[in-house]
Formats: C-alpha cells, sequence, structure tokens
C-alpha cells in the first residue's frame, strides 16, 4: 500500500510541477500553440486545460469543472432521455439547444436508437475529451465547452452517445450514432 500512496504522491506532484511550467512559459511569453504542441495537443485543448480566463463581466476567474462533474452528467443526460423524463432534462439544456433539442426530437431520435438496439441497460467508458484532440486525467479541471462521451449498452447493441458541455454546464448539443459511424462532427 505504501507503492500506491508514494505513487499517487508522486503523481500528484507532477501534476502541480507541469501546471507550474506551463504558467511560467505564459507569463514568459509562450503561446497555447506551442505549449499544445509540446504536450502532443492542439492550442485550443492545451487552454482548456491549462487556462485560467476571466469572466469580462466580473473579473473573477471562470471556475473550471472537474472530469467527474462532465462524466456524471453526460451518464445522466442518457438515463433521462431513456426514462422519457424530459421535465427534468429539459433545464439541462442550454436555452438556445433547447430551441432545437425539442422534447419531441429527442423522443423521435431515441425511438430509432430503441428500433436498432433496444432499450439501454447502462452507460460504459464514459469519459472526456476536448476538441482538437488531448488528453484528459479524471484528475483534470476544464474550462470552456468539452465533450462527455460514452457508450450506450443497450439490449441488442451499442451506441455511442456524446454530449457537448459549455463552460457553465449546461448541455449545448447532443449526439446519438451508430458505433460504426465515422467521423463524429463533435
Amino acid at each position: 500500500m505504501e507503492d500506491i500512496r508514494s505513487a499517487q504522491q508522486a503523481l500528484e506532484e507532477a501534476r502541480r510541477t507541469l501546471d507550474a511550467a506551463v504558467q511560467a512559459a505564459r507569463a514568459q511569453g509562450s503561446t497555447w500553440a506551442q505549449i499544445g504542441e509540446e504536450l502532443g495537443m492542439s492550442r485550443q485543448a492545451a487552454f482548456k486545460r491549462f487556462g485560467r480566463p476571466v469572466d469580462p463581466r466580473t473579473g473573477t476567474r471562470i471556475e473550471p469543472r472537474s472530469v467527474a462533474d462532465v462524466v456524471g452528467l453526460t451518464e445522466r443526460v442518457f438515463t433521462l432521455i431513456a426514462a422519457g423524463d424530459y421535465e427534468t432534462l429539459m433545464p439541462l439544456l442550454h436555452p438556445q439547444a433547447a430551441r432545437e433539442l425539442t422534447p419531441d426530437v429527442i423522443a423521435e431520435t431515441w425511438r430509432r436508437v430503441l428500433a436498432e438496439v433496444g432499450t439501454l441497460q447502462g452507460a460504459a467508458g464514459t469519459h472526456v475529451e476536448l476538441p482538437g484532440g488531448g488528453a484528459v486525467s479524471s484528475d483534470d479541471e476544464l474550462v470552456g465547452t468539452v465533450v462527455g462521451a460514452t457508450t450506450l449498452e443497450c439490449e441488442a447493441g451499442q451506441v455511442h452517445g456524446r454530449v457537448a458541455v459549455a463552460d457553465d454546464g449546461q448541455v449545448v448539443g447532443l449526439l446519438l450514432v451508430p458505433t460504426d459511424h465515422g467521423p463524429l462532427p463533435f
């Protein structure tokens, strides 16, 4: 158990060291593109992971969200859709998204899923992706729009489910596609 504790402490220290190195590089004039290239991710992914944007209205830092929050929201959205609980689902959607993603549109889309693979049994492999790529660890804090991605396990097959989540925690997009679908729009 001591090895596990020691490894966890080393991982936490490495994360703090990396964050400090990124902040120092920014202070010295490095661009997000340069930092992203060094880390093997896009400039947007680097910014979402390490950026510290300030709300121009209040002058306060835009608070990051945890990966766990986005994972939980992603699974909750699909559970609510499968249950037909639009009264609980709709307030989770950004008002602009809710204008297009009406309960009728969502219900019809889910009906098509049911016709192909049956009822939802659960979600597997739920994780968070950054636009433009870039790894996300479960301990990262995120700003801006991110995507919760999961595999929906249904009684006769699987479907990929994706939820775009804005920096305020509201859902701005939903996507349900077959597992063999090609490139995804988000």
